[in-house]
């Protein structure tokens, strides 16, 4: 049984980070991260999905000795790419010019940072934050009758942060 309904997500993009220890970048491996995106740009009311994940690859260390039975150990951890499925809409400050120009369009880095709602990052509601790359933008999709919809795909460089303060 779930325990809360997906309603109100805040999913914010930028150019910039300020703080002391940013996520991702430069292959940031600390723990703890602090700051916020500068000038964050919010997306929420454009995306109708997309949610932060990660993954770890798996290394076979299978021997003549395994019994018949596979044997794997943890390798290299990656955050998962994000796909944003989202309304499209090509008028001032909505979700066209904000990828296109003021995040900088495909091959942009940009910080992201998604919470399950629109209050304070708390232990209640915590940021996942990452550094990525605009890797695919469809500006414009959809079939004939249909809204039209966009997909924006960030691949995520280096590893998600928790941010609970």
């Amino acid at each position: 049984m779930p325990a809360f309904v997906n309603i109100n997500r805040t999913i914010l993009l930028g150019v910039a980070w300020t703080g002391t220890v940013a996520p991702g970048v430069g292959g940031a491996v600390a723990v703890t991260n602090t700051g916020t995106i500068t000038t964050p740009q919010d997306i929420s009311a454009f995306v109708k999905s997309g949610n932060p994940g990660s993954s770890v690859a798996t290394q076979d260390v299978t021997t003549f000795g395994s019994g018949g039975f596979t044997q794997v150990i943890p390798g290299l951890r990656s955050g998962d790419d994000i796909t944003f499925e989202c309304v499209s809409d090509f008028a001032a400050a909505t979700l066209y010019p904000i990828v296109q120009t003021t995040l900088g369009g495909l091959g942009a880095g940009v910080f992201l940072d998604i919470k399950a709602g629109s209050a304070s990052r708390g232990s209640t509601n915590p940021s996942f934050a990452a550094f990525g790359f605009i890797s695919a933008w469809t500006p414009a999709g959809g079939s004939v009758g249909d809204s039209a919809m966009a997909s924006l795909t960030i691949t995520i460089s280096g590893r998600f942060a928790d941010i609970t303060g």
